[in-house]
């Protein structure tokens, strides 16, 4: 419960910054370039890069420390992201942010398998993913009202604190569980030489690049909403700031339990069926097609329900597509790489979806902004489509 905790408080604290992505831009007088590489390119750097050298610590160290510090950092960073006056100091909020938050994903799938059998891992990773949809639930709403009420930099003060007692819980009621053992353990090594071995048992696990690559591409559309979504929808569907995170929250973040958990469930169930691992993968070859037409309609829809239930069904078939890739990964990878095997294919998706996409979508709105306006954001969202329709080649290949 303390692990979902922290993956809830974790993508709530990140969907703060997209609630209130207009008003920052306002008062701070930036680009929707700019705003984009804040929020995606400078934010997965420093997060998803450096969560791998991250990653092998957790693997080496006590991993609820480290995620307990972790989240000490990405609090405080939050916090301070509200007293930024400009592009540069609010983009060192956000890396700070980033390192921080880099903790909590490696350290989850590295203690996941030494607290689970191997026949509920599926479900495991399945509740831990949907965790992170409620904090999109809770971080949009709590959001919305915070900034429209106290305006945006209280709002990010106050959630950062709030993220400290998180921190507390873990040191004091969390602890390090004993480490499943591999059949060739070897001796320590010193932490550059060991994580170079473990790099290279990772990327030539079989299918592991291609599968990562996939993903990326695969969830750049979800990247894109929680980057860009609110201010889609104030922009083009003139929802108000303070029913932004009520208008978006529920279907992205309900959306997204409903498809974590049910293909939890589906992943244990074709693994028992088939005895084999490679199995869990026919989830996401078939979530990621069907997910496209959703997509379509939520950029172009012209009425606001359809348009949110679009988002829904959409997230419902992308979220089902993380978890059966990270269920694959954990039991291919020996038990000393789990946390590096998960990071490395998180830092690709996260390169691809969640810094390349937002940044496209943001050049291409300042682009088409002086002869679209405001709806230069609906057409800039169109463009990632494009990319959508190759990940669906991808995964039926």
């Amino acid at each position: 419960q303390v692990l979902g905790l922290a993956a809830a408080q974790l993508q709530g604290d990140r969907m703060l910054f997209g609630v209130v992505a207009d008003p920052i831009r306002k008062d701070l007088a930036l680009s929707d370039t700019q705003l984009a590489l804040a929020s995606g390119l400078f934010f997965i750097l420093f997060n998803l890069i450096g969560g791998l050298f991250i990653a092998r610590v957790i693997d080496r160290g006590n991993r609820v420390r480290i995620l307990a510090c972790g989240v000490v950092v990405w609090s405080i960073a939050t916090a301070t992201t509200g007293l930024a006056h400009n592009y540069v100091t609010l983009s060192l909020s956000r890396v700070l942010v980033g390192i921080g938050e880099a903790t909590v994903f490696p350290a989850a799938m590295s203690l996941i398998p030494d607290l689970f059998r191997p026949a509920a891992r599926g479900r495991a990773v399945s509740i831990f993913q949907s965790s992170n949809f409620v904090g999109i639930v809770g971080g949009t709403i709590i959001a919305g009202i915070l900034a429209a009420t106290h305006g945006w930099r209280d709002m990010f003060v106050i959630c950062g604190l709030a993220g400290l007692v998180v921190a507390l819980l873990l040191f004091v009621t969390v602890s390090e569980p004993a480490r499943e053992a591999s059949a060739d353990d070897r001796d320590r090594q010193a932490y550059w030489a060991d994580f170079r071995a473990g790099m290279g048992r990772v990327v030539s696990m079989p299918g592991i690049v291609p599968l990562a690559l996939a993903l990326g591409f695969a969830l750049m559309m979800g990247t894109v909403m929680g980057a860009w979504g609110p201010a889609f929808l104030l922009r083009v569907h003139q929802v108000p700031l303070a029913e932004v995170g009520l208008a978006i929250g529920p279907p992205v973040g309900l959306g997204g339990i409903v498809g974590t958990l049910a293909s939890g469930f589906i992943v244990d169930a074709l693994i028992r069926r088939s005895g084999d691992n490679r199995s869990a993968l026919l989830v996401p070859i078939w979530a990621v097609p069907l997910a496209l037409p959703f997509m379509a309609g939520f950029v172009f829809l012209p009425y606001l329900g359809a348009t949110l239930a679009c988002a829904a069904v959409m997230n419902i078939l992308l979220s089902a597509a993380v978890p059966p890739v990270m269920h694959f990964a954990i039991n291919a990878a020996k038990p000393a790489d789990r946390g590096l095997a998960t990071t490395f294919i998180l830092m690709v998706m996260g390169l691809i979806g969640g810094a390349l996409g937002p940044f496209i979508v943001g050049a291409a709105s300042d682009l088409l902004a002086p002869s679209m306006g405001d709806l230069a954001l609906r057409y800039a969202i169109g463009m990632i489509l494009v990319t959508q329709t190759g990940t669906v080649d991808i995964n039926m290949g």
